[in-house]
């Protein structure tokens, strides 16, 4: 009996929809040979399936199925266990309580200036984004084809012994069963899990709080494969072992919000001059600037003002406020996600205009970023897509009916200014 594979994604399905191609009446596609290879899908789609895209590869723009797009086939996959795909069973658990939690930020960042979480709903979505960043294609990919510095390699080594495991992707998926399994305060004591992820898990659960950061109305966040779980900060060696040291994690959920683990020092009460002692002076984040707020906690548990008979609860509650950031904050988010992209970079968006802007604020972005990548061959791609036109009145455009198309041809324009 052949085996059937599974496609896996790294980032959600109910993350990329926030991102697809539902009300649109112009589609961009870098060739009409790529539109008739998809009309046929594209009349038939069912709403929320479909992404607009560039492929760097190719350098083309055009769309991609949202069921085919950020992930691999069998990442989970546990051949040892009679239950195969039991792995992407938890995920999808932890996934449903998570998407009704982000469903709920985003609705209520539509109308309200906060959102109030549970404490369990919080810990669920903790729980939720580290799972996200360990699944990350580069992470599974170090696990896969043993890419570790030697010190965190013979630690690997070492765990991997005292577990009786006999490869290191086996050491990733039982990291990543454990946690699912194991309730969130508790995971940081889970000796089944390797070291350095435990304490990365630990540290994330103590030094790190959530902030939701909302984009203005005429700004848009980016989706790569590394926007769900990209991290700023420092990395490097101390006292022979592998240092990091993370400002914050992005989360990007839609093209208007991004959830943001930021580091303790942020808080007002703390300062960041603690921070500095241990990286150094000259090592700040890009974001400092930017306000962030704590959550305002109301506690059930808290009786007095006696600490002794202070416990918490499931249901306690946290006030979360949404942090309106200017356009060059958006824009600097963008260009950080961009300047940590790979070769193979798939880039999803909703304005082709906006992210013509976000590639041309990226190239001046280099006093910020320091060294910078050439986004040169997409922004001509993305500028000659932006000029074409359809044979019609451009002011009939608004009255093409919801679900159609229409093929755009090029007009002849005198220079790129």
């Amino acid at each position: 009996m052949n085996e059937i594979n599974q496609y896996h994604h790294y980032i959600p399905r109910f993350i990329l929809r926030n991102f697809a191609i539902d009300n649109c009446e112009r589609v961009f596609v870098s060739s009409k040979k790529i539109f008739n290879q998809h009309r046929k899908f594209w009349l038939k789609k069912k709403k929320g399936e479909l992404l607009q895209t560039y492929d760097r590869t190719e350098n083309e723009l055009g769309f991609s199925k949202i069921s085919k797009t950020y992930g691999y086939e069998n990442m989970y996959k546990d051949l040892k266990h009679e239950d195969a795909e039991h792995v992407e069973k938890k995920l999808a658990n932890i996934e449903g309580q998570s998407s009704k939690v982000i469903r709920d930020i985003i609705e209520a960042s539509k109308e309200k200036s906060d959102i109030t979480l549970l404490r369990k709903d919080l810990q669920d979505l903790r729980k939720f984004l580290f799972i996200m960043n360990y699944r990350k294609p580069h992470r599974w990919d170090q696990f896969t084809n043993k890419r570790f510095d030697p010190v965190t390699l013979a630690m690997v080594e070492n765990f991997m012994k005292e577990r009786n495991l006999q490869s290191t992707q086996e050491v990733w998926l039982q990291n990543v069963r454990e946690i699912l399994e194991t309730p969130h305060e508790d995971v940081p004591n889970n000796m089944r899990i390797f070291n350095l992820d435990r304490s990365d898990y630990e540290t994330r659960m103590i030094d790190c709080f959530l902030a939701i950061w909302q984009a203005g109305e005429n700004d848009e966040f980016v989706m790569t494969s590394n926007a769900f779980g990209i991290f700023e900060g420092v990395n490097g060696m101390m006292f022979g072992f592998p240092f990091q040291f993370a400002f914050h994690f992005f989360y990007v959920i839609s093209p208007k919000l991004m959830l943001v683990l930021c580091h303790s020092s942020f808080r007002k009460e703390i300062g960041l001059a603690a921070v500095h002692t241990i990286i150094g002076p000259g090592r700040h984040s890009i974001f400092e600037y930017v306000p962030h707020p704590p959550a305002i906690p109301e506690y059930v548990g808290l009786k007095s003002n006696n600490n002794n008979s202070f416990k918490t609860q499931l249901d306690d509650k946290f006030t979360f406020p949404f942090v309106k950031i200017n356009s060059a904050t958006v824009h600097l988010v963008n260009a950080f996600i961009l300047n940590e992209a790979k070769p193979d970079l798939i880039l999803s968006y909703l304005s082709p205009l906006y992210l013509y802007k976000t590639i041309v604020k990226y190239h001046k972005s280099i006093k910020k970023l320091g060294e910078i990548q050439d986004f040169s061959s997409m922004k001509k791609t993305l500028f000659t897509a932006l000029n074409k036109t359809h044979k019609e009145d451009l002011s009939l455009r608004k009255s093409f009916p919801r679900g159609r198309t229409r093929i755009w041809h090029e007009c002849r324009i005198a220079t790129e200014s």
